[in-house]
């Protein structure tokens, strides 16, 4: 009985033993195990340590992000600048083609002007000139007294009324104003009456006698103004005014028309 209870504790003394050296062995391998929680710590802060520097990194990034951005904004700050540059420059030169195109307008609108007044100058040139060449104008020359048909003619009446006829080469110069006769000249059958400086005041030409009738001039001549009518010693007169001057009808007794008077 004895020998028992001393094998069971023995047992129980071996068993305790193994149970003490058990939780020893786990109290070491707790202790080992907090032994790493140093390590691991250690281990946690260079890993912090190394992302610090990668934290950096980013914020370095991030600046040289901004920088580039900030470049970039200044870029386009410059971009818009240029732009605007170029168009004002744009406007500029819209506003010098618009004062060339203005300044070429007035240019041609005066050349224009001109050319109107030219024309206008060009064109009075030309009515002067056709008024002058369409003037009625009659030139006789030879024996007058062999011819009075001549007397009714369209362009003989017409031209005495612009007092532009000529006889033999003398025409009336109803512009001057010395009318007094100083010579006289016979040319064929024409007397030309001039003045001291040789101006023609008065060219009297006969006509063939008994071939026109005082009714016939009269009729013939209608279209000018008769402005005077009366009775000489040997015969009648009819005076027309013209457009400077007049001319006188002589008539004889039987009333026909002996000659013409132009002054």
């Amino acid at each position: 009985m004895n020998k028992k209870l001393l094998v069971l504790s023995s047992t129980v003394a071996a068993t305790g033993f193994l149970v003490g050296a058990g939780n020893g062995v786990i109290g070491n391998n707790t202790a080992h195990a907090d032994t790493m929680n140093p390590q691991e710590n250690n281990m946690n802060n260079n890993m912090q340590q190394q992302a610090m520097p990668m934290e950096n990194d980013m914020s370095m990034n991030q600046g040289m992000n901004d920088m580039q951005g900030n470049m970039n904004h200044n870029d386009m700050a410059m971009d818009q600048g240029m732009n605007d540059m170029q168009g004002n420059m744009n406007h500029n030169d819209m506003a010098m083609d618009q004062g060339m195109n203005d300044m070429q307008g007035n240019m041609n609108h005066s050349d224009m002007a001109m050319d109107q007044g030219m024309n206008d100058m060009q064109g009075n040139m030309m009515n002067g000139n056709m008024e002058e060449a369409m003037m009625p104008y009659y030139n006789y020359t030879g024996y007058t007294k062999y011819d009075g048909h001549f007397t009714q003619d369209y362009d003989f009446v017409r031209a005495l009324k612009y007092d532009n006829v000529m006889i033999d080469g003398y025409k009336v110069n109803t512009a001057t104003n010395d009318k007094d006769v100083a010579t006289s000249k016979k040319v064929n059958d024409t007397m030309v009456d001039m003045n001291k400086d040789g101006q023609v005041v008065n060219i009297t030409f006969d006509t063939k006698a008994d071939t026109v009738s005082k009714e016939m001039f009269k009729e013939e001549h209608m279209s000018n103004h008769m402005s005077d009518e009366g009775q000489t010693e040997n015969g009648s007169y009819m005076t027309y005014e013209t457009n400077n001057g007049m001319y006188t009808a002589h008539f004889d007794e039987q009333g026909y028309l002996m000659k013409v008077m132009i002054s």
